[in-house]
């Protein structure tokens, strides 16, 4: 017997453009999510296509993936935690000192959360982000012109073009993963910090502070000395106000959030009770104990 079509060919039509209308997708963006070409999905839409049953169950599919994402488990939003205070004021710091400033410790406490946050509040800062891929000179450049809308191409005239636009702007720039940073990379952004007066906060792991500090020689020590507030941020450090700041909300069980705040004070940080939260939320349908334990298991954690 032949599978019943899930949708007409109508209900179909209805069905992609409340999608596009209430994701805010432009329709070559929801094409290229089906595998279709622009012009297949307007024929379609416009109910002309010839062989719409080649199509509809895709559209079904999207429509059924886009339902379960309504109502999967969401990330916690932002909440303020002593490492996102420490983040703000860092950051605040370097921003109205003009000078830089470092924040360095463990992966997944928070650092970059609070980032975002500071970033929304603040239009004036200005922020990227690197690998291995930025980390030299060539690579901080680079991205600092996208975000500056630096046309140059000759380095020397990338980094004047730059130094021009932020002096006297207000800004402050923050540099996320800053551990990657060559030393000559961290020295040319505290000297873009002395020509422009604009501070720059450095954010990222213990490396980001080895590096910085280096082995006492004099050509460290001018970069060292340029560092004007130094903070560190560190897992086992995260207190139960945190938790309850993040988890809160939900109206755990006590023992819930004692598991919750075990697991971010491990090497997995705040980042990893995030996840278990999420995990134990879509596979039991609620969180407490017994199932951030099971969920634990399954991710190896403790």
């Amino acid at each position: 017997m032949e599978e019943k079509q899930e949708l007409t060919y109508g209900e179909a039509i209805a069905a992609l453009r409340e999608y596009i209308s209430s994701t805010g997708k432009k329709q070559v963006e929801v094409a290229s999510e089906l595998g279709l070409s622009g012009a297949l999905v307007s024929s379609f839409l416009a109910g002309n296509y010839k062989t719409p049953h080649t199509v509809i169950p895709k559209i079904a599919e999207l429509i059924k993936v886009n339902e379960k994402k309504k109502v999967s488990p969401k990330e916690p939003e932002f909440a303020e935690t002593s490492v996102s205070k420490i983040v703000f004021n860092t950051i605040s710091y370097a921003h109205l000192r003009g000078t830089v400033a470092v924040v360095y410790g463990d992966a997944g406490v928070g650092k970059t959360c609070a980032i975002r946050e500071y970033v929304r509040k603040n239009r004036l800062a200005l922020v990227i982000t690197i690998s291995p891929t930025y980390a030299s000179i060539t690579g901080v450049n680079e991205l600092m012109a996208e975000q500056l809308g630096v046309r140059e191409r000759v380095a020397r005239r990338i980094t004047k073009e730059i130094i021009l636009k932020l002096k006297n702007s207000g800004r402050v720039l923050i540099v996320d993963e800053a551990q990657h940073l060559t030393v000559r990379a961290l020295n040319h952004l505290r000297c873009i910090s002395d020509e422009s007066g604009v501070g720059v906060a450095l954010i990222g792991n213990e490396e980001v502070y080895s590096k910085l500090r280096g082995t006492g020689r004099a050509d460290f020590a001018q970069l060292f000395s340029r560092i004007g507030m130094r903070k560190q941020v560190l897992a086992n450090r995260l207190t139960e106000e945190d938790i309850s700041s993040v988890f809160g909300v939900y109206g755990l069980e006590p023992d819930a959030m004692n598991m919750l705040t075990a697991v971010a004070r491990t090497n997995y940080g705040l980042r990893g009770a995030v996840n278990v939260f999420i995990n134990a939320a879509a596979v039991f349908g609620q969180v407490d104990k017994a199932g951030i334990v099971k969920v634990m298991r399954d991710m190896n954690i403790g």
